[in-house]
């Protein structure tokens, strides 16, 4: 079996979860995280993540999982291993740690791709994004105290996002070898 799956890492707010959603409008089939947090008015069960509460989630069994602004998210390998299986093609958006994990699984099925940010870049999108400036302090702090930025070295592939989202998309649907970026 041939059948890839694609990790986009990178700092949060380096606008993984937009591209994800776009590569999916594509019909490439996303890996679904569970998470502990609310769902956002925008999101839907088993589509976005899956919802569950902390002690369901601390009965199940995850290849990866971390713990981000007071909830936890996490990925089964039953989800990669179904998702993998039975598509040509997926994508997950995931932690470092969590790519370590899938690497391991995978071997050479898994192919990384960082998304590319600035520090600056990033406060101008967590500022367009309503954030108080405790709060973009706190995400900044823990970009930095994780090493966000450096894990470029680790991926196979880096994409930078401060252009246009479309061509972000096009770049990474090269990488897949779904189209020729123009």
């Amino acid at each position: 079996m041939n059948n890839k799956l694609y990790a986009i890492i990178g700092p949060p707010g380096s606008g993984k979860t937009t591209i994800v959603k776009r590569l999916k409008d594509f019909g490439i089939p996303v890996l679904v995280s569970h998470t502990t947090r609310p769902p956002k008015s925008n999101e839907k069960a088993g589509h976005d993540y899956y919802f569950v509460d902390q002690t369901t989630f601390s009965n199940m069994v995850f290849l990866e999982k971390v713990l981000y602004a007071n909830n936890l998210y996490g990925l089964t390998k039953d989800e990669v291993l179904n998702k993998v299986h039975n598509n040509p093609i997926s994508i997950v958006e995931i932690e470092r740690n969590g790519l370590e994990q899938l690497k391991n699984l995978l071997g050479v099925r898994l192919e990384s791709i960082y998304i590319l940010v600035d520090k600056n870049t990033l406060i101008e999108r967590y500022v367009d994004q309503g954030e108080k400036f405790d709060s973009i302090k706190q995400r900044i702090k823990f970009v930095e105290e994780n090493n966000e930025f450096n894990n470029w070295q680790i991926a196979d592939h880096v994409v930078k996002n401060t252009n246009t989202i479309d061509i972000t998309v096009r770049q990474i649907l090269a990488i897949m070898g779904m189209t020729t970026i123009k």
